[in-house]
């Protein structure tokens, strides 16, 4: 029988003799078949936590962006109430380049 996705490749790291035995002690305690196969397990463990994370990192920064784009609405929707309010006539290119002078000025 073929191995569908085989184990070829070599991870090598040196450990002091206190490391080792903690680690042999952590392989006797969780009934791993090996050391090979603990530590094979914990990597692949810690990579997929740093994936979740860096994923949830992602989803924030969309959530926060979503918050400042609904603030943005609102207060271009002021102004449109405002400028509605004084009857002044509203293009939308006057009201796009109003906005990007006022990028340009820091607001």
């Amino acid at each position: 029988m073929s191995v569908i996705n085989p184990r070829n490749r070599l991870v090598n790291f040196r450990m002091s003799e206190n490391e080792f035995e903690s680690l042999h002690m952590a392989c006797l305690a969780m009934g791993a078949r090996s050391i090979s196969d603990f530590a094979r397990s914990a990597v692949l463990e810690k990579m997929s936590q740093h994936r979740q994370s860096a994923a949830d990192k992602d989803n924030q920064r969309v959530v926060e962006l979503d918050g400042k784009v609904a603030e943005l609405e609102t207060r271009v929707g002021q102004l449109l109430s405002l400028l509605a309010a004084m009857e002044t006539p509203v293009v939308p290119e006057t009201v796009e380049a109003g906005m990007m002078a006022g990028v340009r000025a820091g607001f």
